[in-house]
């Protein structure tokens, strides 16, 4: 028995069995049976990126996070969609796949396909107000206003902000997404907004 490409053999059945080479003798009538199967390919998922999400398959046989590899008959098209989990984004496709669409890879050989997650950026605005002057900076860097009011951080960043009033000026306070006169932390799940005060 010879398979074809991307195919195997299995084996005989009837009046042979095995998988080697089949001899009969012909004292009466044989019947033998070849049996072929499709030979399995496998597709490795990897997932990278700061983000998170999940990666399945169709047919069926990919479920990433938990089963990033499975082994699908030759020739068979699988398509794989990648779905971001909340507070990411899904940036693209690499190694057999490439875009940010869905992937689909023809199973002729093993294959290999990156997915890429990020944390969504959340947009951090700073506004002053008063007759006096100051500075409002955050921890990590990124506002710094006076110069910079406006920043983006990853999603579920905590973000320390600090009031430095100018000689003569007295700090009122904070409102929006932050209140008081101390130190302010805000959680980048969502844009958020602070005005710090200066009189």
């Amino acid at each position: 028995a010879t398979p074809a490409s991307g195919s195997d053999f299995a084996g005989w059945s009837g009046d042979c069995t095995g998988t080697g080479s089949c001899t009969v003798t012909m004292d009466q009538a044989q019947n033998v049976t070849a049996s072929f199967t499709k030979t399995p390919r496998l597709l490795s998922v990897a997932m990278t990126g700061s983000g998170s999400g999940a990666v399945t398959s169709a047919p069926t046989g990919i479920d990433c996070g938990a089963t990033c590899s499975a082994s699908f008959d030759d020739g068979t098209s699988v398509t794989l969609t990648a779905t971001p989990a909340s507070g990411s984004g899904f940036a693209g496709w690499s190694g057999d796949c490439t875009g940010t669409g869905t992937c689909t890879v023809t199973m002729s050989q093993a294959r290999n396909v990156t997915a890429s997650f990020t944390k969504t950026a959340r947009l951090l605005s700073v506004a002053k107000r008063g007759t006096g002057s100051g500075q409002v900076i955050s921890a990590p860097v990124g506002i710094d206003c006076g110069a910079t009011c406006l920043a983006s951080f990853d999603d579920g960043t905590s973000v320390a902000l600090t009031a430095a009033p100018a000689a003569g000026v007295v700090f009122a306070g904070l409102a929006g997404d932050c209140t008081g006169t101390g130190a302010c932390t805000v959680a980048m799940d969502q844009a958020r907004n602070v005005t710090a005060t200066f009189e």
